[in-house]
C-alpha cells in the first residue's frame, strides 16, 4: 500500500492541534490576515454596483467577512509575543480556551461553505438551518473562550 493511502503514515505526519495553536506567530497571521479580510470585505459591500454583479459583490463581501472574522479570533487567541513587540496585546488564553476557540472559528468558516455546497442541492430551509446553528455554535464556542479568560484576569489580577 502506498505511504499516502496508510492512514497510520498519515496520522503520524499531521501536525499537532496544540503545538500550531501555541505558535505565537499565529499572532501576527490572524490579526494581519483577519483585519485584512475584513476590511477588504467592508469595503467590497459598499463598492457601488449594480444589476448582475450586485449579487456577486455581496456574496464575496460576505464570505470574506466570515473568514476575516475566525482567522482575527485565532489571532487574538493566539499566544501573546514578548512585551515589546507590536502584537503584544495582553491577552494570554489557555490552551483549552484556545481549543474552544479554534473549533468556534472553524464551524464559522464553514458555514458560509455549507450554504454554497447545500443551496444548489434543492435544501434552502434545511441548509440554512445547519449554516445558521453552526454559525451560532461557532460564535459560542469563540465567545467562551475569550469570557472565561476576562473572568479569570477579572478574578486574579495579579496572574494576567
Amino acid at each position: 500500500m502506498d505511504r499516502f493511502v496508510d492512514v497510520g503514515h498519515v496520522a503520524e505526519t499531521l501536525p499537532d492541534l496544540s503545538e500550531a495553536l501555541e505558535d505565537p506567530r499565529l499572532r501576527q497571521f490572524g490579526l494581519v490576515g483577519g483585519v485584512g479580510l475584513v476590511a477588504v470585505g467592508a469595503l467590497l459591500s459598499l463598492a457601488p454596483t449594480s444589476g448582475q454583479w450586485l449579487f456577486w459583490s455581496y456574496a464575496v463581501a460576505a464570505t470574506l467577512v466570515f473568514i476575516g472574522v475566525p482567522l482575527l479570533c485565532l489571532g487574538l487567541a493566539a499566544p501573546d509575543p514578548e512585551p515589546g513587540s507590536l502584537f503584544h496585546l495582553g491577552i494570554e488564553l489557555t490552551t483549552t480556551q484556545r481549543r474552544a476557540v479554534a473549533l468556534g472559528s472553524l464551524c464559522i468558516t464553514v458555514t458560509p461553505i455549507v450554504i454554497a455546497v447545500g443551496t444548489p442541492l434543492g435544501l434552502p430551509t434545511l441548509v440554512l438551518a445547519i449554516a445558521a446553528a453552526m454559525a451560532v455554535v461557532g460564535s459560542v464556542l469563540v465567545l467562551t473562550g475569550f469570557v472565561a479568560w476576562t473572568s479569570a484576569a477579572i478574578a486574579e489580577p495579579s496572574r494576567h
